[in-house]
């Protein structure tokens, strides 16, 4: 028995990633002084040293120039995005190379790669409409469920404003909102609904197999 159990531990890449990044060579081996030991990608998800045909993303990757956090949420966004990029069916391996011996962007092929609102607003900042905007991550905040009904939660409303914090209670109905929002389907948000009905009337179903 203990009264508190810290664990330091700390987390290792699988081998399946590191022999990939072997297998990738002298792109992918230069770029681990800042990805150490995920697999290094550029802002289009595109695994470097794998010429626009592998993309990576999540917990196993690790964008060079601008690295985020190692969270679902930044999982999620990324492949939405990679999705999105191949639904519109833009040139992933351009001829000709960026700086750094870095592939060009992907680039959209005439009369075929879709193009949409949302891309021409990106357009005016990137200064060109040829090819797809980098991946851009949007933090939506920060929700931890800590048990017996209370949560804690931090949940981002506009960019530059301070993001809205809330514990107990209130950070619980914070969690459940955003919780039940990220569901897939209706199907989905109703059985995780009353799921919890039945867990609060009836309590935690707890069985013991022997």
């Amino acid at each position: 028995p203990y009264g508190l159990a810290i664990w330091a531990a700390g987390n290792a890449p699988l081998q399946l990633t590191l022999d990939l990044i072997e297998e990738l060579g002298q792109p992918q081996t230069h770029a681990q002084r800042i990805a150490r030991g995920r697999i290094a990608i550029d802002p289009w998800m595109r695994v470097i040293g794998g010429k626009g045909k592998i993309f990576a993303i999540g917990d196993a990757s690790c964008i060079v120039r601008g690295q985020l956090p190692s969270t679902g949420q930044v999982a999620a966004q990324e492949g939405e995005y990679v999705a999105r990029l191949l639904n519109k069916q833009y040139d992933l391996s351009p001829v000709g190379q960026a700086k750094d011996n870095e592939l060009a962007p992907p680039m959209k092929i005439p009369d075929v790669t879709g193009f949409t609102m949302s891309d021409s607003i990106a357009s005016v900042s990137t200064k060109t409409s040829e090819c797809a905007k980098p991946f851009q991550y949007l933090d939506l905040g920060i929700l931890a469920y800590t048990g017996g009904n209370t949560a804690l939660a931090q949940v981002s409303t506009i960019p530059g404003q301070e993001p809205i914090t809330a514990t107990g209670f209130i950070g619980n109905e914070l969690w459940r909102s955003v919780y039940l929002w990220k569901q897939a389907s209706w199907r989905n948000r109703v059985m995780v609904f009353s799921d919890w009905v039945k867990r609060r009337v009836f309590g935690r179903d707890i069985t013991y197999l022997e």
